[in-house]
C-alpha cells in the first residue's frame, strides 16, 4: 500500500517541470505555423470591418429615408 501511495503522490517539481514541457511544445508548433494564424485573423478582422462599414451605410441610408436621422 505504501509503495502505491508514493507512485501516485505528484511534486511541485513535476508540475513545474511539466508546465516546462508543454509550453515547448506550444511554442515549437508555433513556430512550424509561422504567420498562417496571423493572416487569417487579419482576414477574418478585415472581413468583418467590412460587414460593419456595409452596415453602418445601409442603417444610415435608411434612417435620412424615414426622416429618422439624428
Amino acid at each position: 500500500m505504501g509503495a502505491l501511495m508514493i507512485s501516485l503522490m505528484v511534486t511541485m517539481t513535476d508540475v513545474f517541470y511539466g508546465i516546462g514541457k508543454f509550453s515547448y511544445k506550444v511554442f515549437d508548433l508555433m513556430k512550424k505555423m509561422g504567420h498562417g494564424p496571423n493572416i487569417i485573423l487579419w482576414i477574418i478582422i478585415f472581413s468583418l470591418l467590412v460587414y460593419w462599414t456595409l452596415q453602418i451605410i445601409k442603417q444610415t441610408k435608411e434612417a435620412k429615408k424615414n426622416g429618422t436621422l439624428i
